[in-house]
């Protein structure tokens, strides 16, 4: 018996003994962790508003334990960022352990404050961790933006300038009467759901140099390419004598949006603008008289261009539809009717020297109250992608159909035209001598052969 608990007993302290060697600690200055990132760094940040959380790892790849003494902002309390170290929140945790073949999640956000400039100022800080006599660094970085907030404002007459950054939470509405001017190169962001209402006047007047900029207030890139992240810029039938001109506007759900009624018509100039990755359509024009020119229109859920009763016309423009990431439905790129309850007669709905293509198809459908060819509808020297077109029909003139075989622009991003693109040379001098400078400032009447669309075709020659 007595020999058994001795037995016993031996073959107890041996495991404590292994036990104890597994759980010893790595604490010699050799003994290092591996960090899954040297630099945290965020997009240009509003100051006053919160980023995205973004994380690393810190792994022990040693055999034993190894003690963190402390992980710290070097700033301390005054930083501008904060941390989260598998749950204990900063700016300093102390004794943390660190399994061998374990890792740590540390997560880092950032909320900077004011900073009372115009333009965008850099911020740094490091993340310290001490630990076996050794100090290392994760580099934090941000750049900050002050910017203007607006929240459910009703706005009277007043300018937007290129000055700071303009952020719109619910609905931005200009007053019947009053105007909203937006100088070159100002950028409006748009919080989610938040639209911008014109019961007056909208003057965008943007430059090629310095266009207005208006998209989501979500700058991180995973954004850059979702739609619906805002709602739309809107014209009720108060709205008059409006102009846009070299905008770019994207991942909203509705581009621009006229909702006239048959007794009044929302008048607008569009000119050198872009309009892209909608999740419903680009422009919606009900009972609207537009005039537009040199406009870059693509990659929508719905109708690209949708006309409902009114007055529209288009020279060199570029028509396209291909989806947006999250897909497109079964709507053709360019819709006409006078066939609704809330349309007035269509007056005029012209293209001249614009393409209409996209996936489908058949890229245009007209829905008339009195039947075939009886819309005062004219498609002429345009590039189409169309079946329909082919056959005989009233509302179609010298035009050319798009080959899917060939390559029609050299980017599907900027929608310049390729070398070897259909719609080079094919348009009509008498509306190219209308708008003879493209979308880029390129002359399309130069030699005499104008491509269709926004942008002629050009030829940089590179610089050695």
């Amino acid at each position: 018996m007595k020999f058994r608990i001795t037995l016993v007993g031996l073959v107890v302290s041996l495991l404590l003994w292994a036990s104890c060697e597994r759980e010893q600690y790595a604490s010699q200055p050799s003994n290092v962790l591996t960090f899954s990132a040297d630099t945290i760094s965020f997009d240009t940040i509003f100051t006053e508003k919160g980023s995205i959380t973004q994380w690393f790892q810190i792994k022990n790849e040693q055999d034993g334990i190894i003690k963190i003494d402390r992980i710290y902002l070097s700033e301390g309390k005054s930083s501008q960022f904060y941390i989260n170290v598998n749950g204990v929140q900063g700016p300093e945790i102390k004794n943390i352990d660190i399994a061998a073949g374990d890792s740590i999640m540390v997560f880092v956000q950032t909320k900077l404050n004011g900073q009372k400039v115009d333009t965008a100022l850099y911020h740094e800080d490091f993340l310290i961790v001490e630990y076996n006599s050794i100090q290392s660094k994760v580099v934090f970085t941000a750049w900050g933006q002050d910017v203007i907030n607006y929240k459910g404002t009703a706005l009277q007459t007043t300018t937007f300038t290129a000055d700071k950054p303009y952020v719109i939470y619910d609905s931005l509405i200009v007053n019947a009467g009053e105007t909203l001017t937006v100088e070159s190169g100002a950028k409006i962001y748009m919080h989610y759901g938040a639209n911008i209402i014109v019961r007056g006047t909208l003057k965008m007047k943007g430059t090629g140099e310095k266009p207005i900029f208006i998209s989501s207030d979500r700058l991180e890139d995973t954004y850059q390419l979702l739609p619906g992240q805002w709602g739309s810029i809107i014209f009720e039938p108060t709205s008059t004598n409006n102009e846009v001109s070299f905008a770019i506007i994207k991942n909203g759900v509705n581009g621009l949006v006229f909702q006239g009624d048959p007794d009044n018509q929302i008048q607008c100039d569009i000119n050198n603008t872009q309009i892209s990755n909608m999740s419903g359509y680009g422009v919606y024009a009900q009972n609207a008289h537009i005039d537009s020119y040199n406009c870059v229109w693509v990659n929508t859920e719905y109708n690209v261009l949708r006309i409902q009763g009114g007055w529209f016309n288009s020279v060199h423009n570029t028509i396209y539809n291909e989806g947006t990431p999250q897909g497109r439905k079964y709507y053709p790129s360019v819709y006409i009717t006078d066939d609704d309850t809330t349309a007035s007669p269509i007056q005029q709905a012209y293209f001249y020297n614009t393409i209409i293509i996209g996936t489908m198809a058949n890229e245009i459908s007209m829905a008339a109250k009195n039947g075939d060819n009886s819309l005062s509808c004219l498609i002429k020297n345009c590039l189409l992608r169309d079946t329909y077109t082919k056959s005989d029909s009233a509302y179609y003139k010298e035009n050319l159909f798009y080959d899917s075989e060939k390559k029609l622009f050299a980017s599907n991003t900027t929608f310049r035209l390729d070398t070897l693109s259909q719609a080079m040379n094919i348009g009509n001098l008498e509306y190219a001598n209308l708008h003879p400078v493209d979308l880029l400032n390129h002359s399309r009447t130069e030699d005499g052969k104008p491509d269709v669309g926004a942008m002629e075709y050009y030829y940089e020659t590179r610089q050695e």
